[in-house]
């Protein structure tokens, strides 16, 4: 049986239309009023809530109402802009998940909600785990003989799933990555090579290991809150002028809102949120200086920048390894972290991948 989802909306065509754009993940049911959504909350289940955050609906208590009677349920709170609901960013933090939702944007509910789906079948099937071990673990008590032999059975099915459990996350992940890619074709490939770039700068940094898969998966969705970014503004076939430009910018904050309420991005924030900082403060979105700025994030934003200089774009054509090499010492001190140039060009890291 389809799970389902409530759409709760004051305007009937837009219901009709998120109810086309879903209509292969869930069964929607509508609800125009805070009242009638209330209700249905508490007589039926549901997988997903989609709340409009604009008046005449109170989207705030909605909310808390679906997480006080369907605490497993994923909330997608639709919001007209950046700044609007950021006070469920502190009330409601890692509760609601916040996206702009203006009505030429609807279409990405699609992959915001297989995407939530998925999690919510890992979590199930890791709590079903938990649950089932800890019935078996309770039975092999009583049997003090075969204890020691029976625990590390279980010990070793334990590891085989939290394997399985990690290669399920990670697939997730790379899952993000290429939903990213597929918004900006012009851009294909990118977010995998600015994750070659970064790990193999990562590793002459000497970064634990702990960092160093870290910064593979912050590498990969670096550009997460591109989803957040108008089309025309981002597939342009040319440069954007200040207004777009603008809006552009954007994309770091918005992957930052998506990473704060999904556990498995949290480590990865630093890169998502403060990629285009500059080392010498003047960059985005919070702008940091020097070693204020994380390690990881300069990182990428080393492998971020070569990449988009060294590859061919509609609008422009690839660099020569020899001008890219130039064009990052020139800009070491300014834009980069000059120790990461230095390893970067003299390490051979970009003729290793040439």
């Amino acid at each position: 049986m389809p799970a389902r989802a409530l759409v709760v909306h004051p305007s009937t065509t837009a219901v009709a239309e998120i109810r086309d754009v879903l209509a292969q993940h869930v069964t929607v049911d509508a609800s125009h009023t805070e009242v009638d959504a209330i209700r249905r909350l508490g007589n039926e289940e549901y997988a997903v809530v989609i709340i409009d955050y604009k008046p005449p609906l109170d989207a705030k208590r909605i909310a808390a109402e679906t997480i006080a009677a369907q605490p497993d349920a994923f909330i997608v709170m639709m919001t007209p802009d950046v700044d609007s609901g950021r006070e469920l960013d502190q009330s409601l933090a890692g509760k609601v998940f916040r996206f702009l939702a203006g009505p030429d944007q609807r279409w990405q509910l699609t992959g915001i909600v297989a995407e939530g789906l998925r999690l919510q079948k890992l979590e199930r099937d890791q709590k079903e785990l938990i649950k089932k071990l800890s019935l078996e673990y309770g039975k092999l008590q009583k049997r003090e003989k075969l204890l020691d032999l029976v625990v590390k059975e279980r010990t070793r099915e334990l590891q085989v799933a939290y394997d399985r459990l990690k290669i399920a996350s990670r697939q997730a992940l790379l899952g993000l990555a290429e939903a990213i890619e597929a918004k900006d074709p012009y851009t294909k490939g990118h977010c995998g090579r600015t994750a070659v770039y970064s790990t193999a700068l990562g590793r002459e940094a000497r970064l634990s290991e702990a960092d160093m898969e870290t910064l593979e998966f912050g590498a990969f969705l670096h550009d997460i809150g591109k989803i957040g970014v108008k089309d025309a503004v981002l597939l342009k076939p040319g440069a954007l002028d200040d207004e777009e430009w603008k809006h552009m910018k954007i994309h770091p904050v918005v992957g930052y809102q998506i990473a704060v309420q999904l556990d498995m991005l949290k480590p990865m924030i630093a890169c998502i949120r403060n990629h285009h900082e500059r080392w010498d403060g003047s960059g985005y979105p919070d702008k940091l200086k020097g070693e204020d700025i994380p390690l990881l994030a300069r990182i990428v934003c080393l492998g971020d920048a070569y990449d988009a200089m060294a590859t061919d774009r509609p609008y422009k054509k690839a660099i020569p390894m020899d001008e890219c090499k130039k064009i990052l010492r020139r800009q070491a001190g300014p834009q980069f972290d000059p120790d990461l140039v230095e390893l970067f060009i003299s390490r051979g890291i970009m003729e290793a991948f040439a």
